[in-house]
């Protein structure tokens, strides 16, 4: 009985909690991060100030939760797929459904993406830290993937994995920040599903398993 009254404890915290940031998201992404109030978000989830307190300490902490929040269920997809491909084209099929799974869960969150990256910068270095985890969690996810693909030999063996999972979503990050707050959706008249095709394409075309070829090294890379 205890173990259920706990878990059910626990569902309802997590669920309060997810009422919280969703409420913060949508106030600071109408008022920006220095314009929002803990009594507005307390407000908006329909709570008691003082509730907010005992899940957040404060502001900034609301804001490097929000972006786990709609991270989480990506990660989950991650895990899944870490058996890894068996060729090139189930990796693609996969990489596919991966990448346009993140795409839509960061345009779903452009209003509050804005103010994120703007006050990211003035954020307390524990603050920041802490949402380093959500980056550094998503690249070890596809780290995995990326490993279990080599294993298989869906992928090149001499590829480097640790590097490869932080370029993929830096690919597409890029791509969404011009696409959406940047340049208002002006960049490239395509649909995602067209973007996020092309986007595995070019990744996949440096990280599948070919013959050998020639390698430059760093030091002559760059050279007239």
């Amino acid at each position: 009985m205890r173990r259920v009254a706990a878990a059910a404890r626990a569902k309802r915290e997590e669920a309060r909690r997810t009422q919280i940031l969703e409420a913060a998201a949508r106030v600071f992404s109408r008022k920006g991060f220095e314009g929002a109030t803990i009594s507005e978000i307390a407000r908006a989830a329909g709570l008691a100030e003082g509730s907010i307190y005992n899940y957040f300490r404060r502001k900034e902490d609301l804001l490097v939760h929000i972006p786990r929040q709609f991270v989480q269920p990506v990660l989950g997809i991650w895990t899944q797929a870490s058996t890894g491909p068996r060729s090139p084209e189930e990796a693609e099929g996969q990489l596919r459904v991966l990448i346009g799974t993140m795409a839509e869960r960061l345009r779903a969150q452009t209003p509050f993406l804005k103010v994120f990256v703007s006050a990211l910068p003035h954020l307390s270095p524990a603050a920041r830290r802490q949402y380093m985890q959500i980056p550094t969690a998503a690249a070890e996810r596809i780290e995995q993937f990326l490993r279990a693909g080599m294993r298989t030999g869906a992928l090149r063996r001499d590829l480097n994995p640790a590097i490869a999972a932080r370029a993929l979503p830096g690919m597409l990050m890029a791509f969404v920040m011009m696409q959406e707050i940047l340049l208002g959706r002006r960049l490239v008249p395509y649909s995602y599903d067209t973007i996020v095709a092309e986007v595995v394409r070019i990744f996949l075309y440096g990280a599948v398993r070919r013959g050998p070829i020639s390698r430059i090294s760093s030091t002559q890379g760059g050279q007239t």
